[in-house]
């Protein structure tokens, strides 16, 4: 049985059928094109079409009929989201035969999958699945592997640093959250923002600015960029940094991408409470142990939030396993919908921790913390607790991108990641589309954080330590 992904490849490599709004299925939502970039500030790493888009193709029909019979046979909507299949086949076929190079063909094909308008369909070049050398020990690791110790996200039309590794590349370099990115190795990035079609849902284009702005700040650790930004008081400020060791683990997961997990954890006193915040940024099996491992040590605090912002999703069926900790009976947190078969996604509860004792599943107040690059299994599990009521939502709606997916290797060696099955909550409502809508909207200001807030996360923190049991005085 293959593994069944719930995950939003954003890679630099990916051609994909991103939809312009975040309309529910049969909406006349179209792909996302994107307008060329400035000549002085040329796209970085391979571009859309791979490293090797001008190396010939070889039978290019054996790839692209593969393509569409996959999709044929494993789509769970049998009118295809209101496509005619057939004809998208018969329009592209001889676009197929002409071309000459890996490229050309990729653009076909990424064009064939744009129409279902639909999330999780993507062309994913060879180079870029496959991306790997070997180092240290014989792991993997992507080449663009290093970290500059900061997140952005796009605010009223502004990059702003979100969160700043303390002791990172730009904590060091005096960077600090609030702060507005203005421009990478002298390109601006409002220049790279603008290249985003102005129909765009304001989820979908945070998600892709963050997509242009990450691809802008790739590089391997040593490498050195420049960077202009703004600070808290609007002074200019030009930064070279120097790329870092990222944190977490390197994995390759089949045969898509290399990826990089990380999970963090820590206790934080709060209205005369201890609450545990647990940050991870993916869903791979990696990260199963380390959560755990979390969920033992916090078992003594009075409640737990969940920081899921940024998180992409990964693997759909740790999603079970994870809501086990919260719920001690085997609830529906969802049901993944197939052609012909209904799956339910069951909550596993846990009854032994990781030194084999027994234990119940953590039953104090839950809190996750979610935004527009909270996607996929992050949106399965995040719904399915919001869904039973077992947890509060905070921050703001998440992606809506959450269609259970898998990745298949084409006859010319790229990959085909495609959606095999639509996905619903607890409720019955569809996931794909609205995605997660906080129970408390909590957006990004740049005031708070320039003056060292996080909004959505103290938000969260506060409304769990209120809801922890307090003990009876005599």
């Amino acid at each position: 049985m293959r593994t069944i992904l719930a995950f939003l490849v954003l890679t630099s490599g990916a051609l994909s059928a991103c939809r312009g709004t975040a309309a529910p299925a049969g909406s006349a939502a179209g792909a996302v094109t994107l307008a060329p970039l400035p000549a002085a500030c040329g796209a970085t790493g391979a571009g859309v079409s791979g490293s090797h888009a001008n190396e010939p193709v070889t039978e290019p029909l054996v790839t692209f009929d593969t393509a569409w019979q996959i999709i044929r046979r494993t789509h769970w909507d049998t009118t295809y989201n209101g496509v005619n299949w057939l004809a998208v086949r018969d329009e592209l076929r001889p676009r197929a035969a002409a071309a000459r190079t890996r490229g050309e063909l990729r653009v076909v094909l990424a064009d064939m999958v744009s129409r279902l308008k639909q999330s999780h369909f993507s062309i994913i070049p060879q180079e870029t699945a496959d991306a790997a050398t070997e180092k240290g020990g014989g792991g993997s690791a992507r080449r663009s592997g290093g970290a500059l110790g900061f997140e952005t996200r796009l605010v009223d039309a502004l990059t702003l640093v979100t969160h700043v590794d303390t002791g990172g590349p730009a904590w060091r370099a005096g960077v600090r959250a609030g702060w507005v990115l203005d421009s990478i190795r002298g390109c601006p990035v409002a220049a790279r923002v603008a290249r985003l079609p102005r129909s765009l849902e304001t989820r979908r284009r945070v998600l892709m600015a963050y997509q242009l702005t990450t691809q802008g700040l790739e590089g391997a650790e040593g490498d050195t960029i420049s960077l202009a930004f703004r600070d808290g008081t609007d002074a200019p400020r030009a930064v070279q940094l120097s790329q870092g060791p990222a944190a977490g683990q390197v994995v390759k997961f089949g045969n898509l991408p290399p990826v990089r997990a990380d999970l963090s954890w820590q206790r934080v006193r709060a209205e005369g409470r201890t609450v545990g915040v647990i940050r991870f940024n993916i869903w791979m099996p990696v990260l199963a142990a380390q959560f755990d491992a979390a969920i033992d040590s916090l078992r003594g605090a009075d409640a737990i939030v969940l920081d899921v912002r940024g998180n992409f999703g990964g693997v759909g069926g740790m999603s079970m396993g994870f809501a086990g900790h919260f719920l001690d009976s085997a609830l529906v947190i969802g049901e993944m919908l197939q052609r012909g078969v209904t799956t339910k996604f069951r909550a596993n509860p846990r009854r032994i921790d990781t030194q084999y004792r027994p234990v119940r599943p953590f039953g104090g107040p839950l809190a996750l913390v979610v935004d527009p690059l909270s996607a996929s299994t992050t949106e399965i599990f995040a719904g399915g607790l919001q869904g039973l009521g077992r947890a509060t939502v905070f921050g703001t709606q998440s992606a809506g991108q959450a269609l259970p997916s898998v990745p298949e290797r084409l006859p010319n060696g790229d990959i085909l990641y495609h959606a095999i099955a639509d996905f619903v909550g607890p409720t019955g409502k569809q996931v794909e589309g609205d995605g997660v809508i906080p129970d408390r909207v909590t957006p990004l200001l740049r005031r708070a954080l320039v003056e060292g807030q996080d909004p959505a996360l103290a938000a969260a923190i506060t409304w769990a330590a209120r809801q922890a049991p307090r003990p009876i005085v005599p």
